[in-house]
């Protein structure tokens, strides 16, 4: 039963694969003049596995669509529940997100070599903490499921151009914020459960993958950008294109948001006034 128990989002639903390919042949990675990869189906099955018992009912099961078949006498989901995840190549010099939710199509594309480089290179430096590649995988779907349950898209990244720093708001940024908003609820709910359980382990693994994640971008800024608080420097501060939030910023408004302490709303705030500084300071020029 116990092995049951960790399995059943994806036993549950892969048996769904076999009506899926009987229905259409259809390749929505491919149809985008992408590849596929198996590059990370391990680590990323797990996360699928986490974020499955995390949702729960709140949003739709995700699939991995490279699973072929599923154990016996399992029962299958509703197709409007499911979601697939593809795993998507990407070039050694991509900056593109480590998942999205692409256009036209209610799937999720996760990109594990970006979020294997992701991950090691923010670990990287002078007072960094190793950060863990399942549990921000975790963090990185849950936001996307936000995307699906909201039926907003995500955006990929966009390629960082210094002549795109900006503070400015828009719908694009709105809709990022409210996935992580629904990341959020999900991860404060089932991580202050009253009752211990593997899914409010799993929680938790996760939020303090978030709190590792804001110290490691808190080293960057104090350490690696000396001074950069003061003048509420642009490159660290503003936005690095008009789709997405700083990351920083993100990182700590969902902090925020899970633990509402007094910590966590000064840090935030902080970031914030810091950023104000350097748009007065632009504005002044």
């Amino acid at each position: 039963m116990n092995y049951w128990a960790r399995h059943i989002s994806l036993a549950a639903i892969a048996v769904l694969l076999v009506g899926y390919a009987a229905t259409t042949s259809a390749n929505p990675v491919s149809e985008r003049g992408e590849r596929t990869t198996t590059v990370g189906q391990e680590t990323v099955q797990r996360a699928i596995e986490t974020v499955n018992k995390l949702v729960g009912a709140d949003g739709p099961t995700l699939v991995p669509a490279w699973l072929k078949a599923a154990p016996a006498g399992m029962t299958r989901p509703q197709a409007k529940d499911a979601v697939f995840v593809y795993l998507v190549q990407s070039a050694p010099d991509s900056l593109k997100s480590p998942a999205s939710v692409p256009r036209r199509c209610r799937c999720i594309f996760v990109r594990p070599e970006v979020a294997k480089r992701w991950t090691e290179d923010n670990s990287k430096g002078t007072g960094r903490l190793q950060l863990d590649e399942k549990n921000f995988l975790v963090f990185v779907l849950l936001h996307e499921v936000g995307h699906l349950a909201q039926s907003t898209r995500g955006v990929e990244f966009s390629e960082l151009d210094q002549s795109m720093l900006n503070t400015e708001r828009n719908a694009m940024k709105k809709a990022e914020e409210e996935a992580d908003d629904f990341a959020a609820a999900v991860l404060r709910r089932t991580a202050k459960a009253a009752t211990v359980s593997s899914t409010s382990l799993d929680a938790n693994w996760v939020v303090n993958e978030l709190s590792k994640m804001s110290w490691n971008m808190q080293a960057f800024r104090t350490l690696d950008e000396f001074g950069a608080f003061s003048i509420g420097k642009p490159s660290v501060f503003f936005d690095g294109d008009y789709t997405h939030p700083n990351l920083a910023l993100r990182v700590l408004r969902v902090n925020d948001l899970i633990h509402s302490t007094d910590e966590t709303r000064y840090l935030l705030e902080a970031f914030k006034e810091a950023r104000e500084r350097g748009r007065k300071s632009q504005q002044a020029q």
